[in-house]
């Protein structure tokens, strides 16, 4: 997510299925009066700590990330573990077959 308009359009997504008064939710987290509004609505600035506090809220969480590690992430598709470091004895096995050179068929 880069922009509030992002944001806001993820909150408002996952809290669609979900019936709240907004200021009644405002009260409960202690925030001032039409800030979830503002949020969902990407209608005006709010802090990070009132973000956090309706992520909360919801079972959600803010993560930061470098970009360059973020890229990396997003290039394994869908979440495919990175390239193991040590081998298994069968890995070690299946490269050393696909190393050999094919031997020409005897007819």
């Amino acid at each position: 997510m880069n922009s509030l308009d992002d944001i806001s359009n993820f909150l408002r997504n996952e809290l669609s299925e979900r019936a709240f008064n907004y200021s009644a939710l405002d009260i409960e987290l202690g925030l001032a009066e039409g800030t979830i509004v503002r949020i969902l609505d990407a209608a005006g600035d709010y802090s990070v700590m009132e973000l956090m506090t309706v992520l909360d809220r919801f079972g959600l969480e803010l993560d930061i990330f470098e970009s360059d590690e973020l890229k990396r992430m997003k290039g394994q598709g869908n979440g495919l573990a990175a390239e193991p470091t040590v081998r298994t004895k069968v890995q070690i096995a299946v490269d050393r077959l696909r190393e050999q050179p094919a031997s020409p068929k005897e007819d």
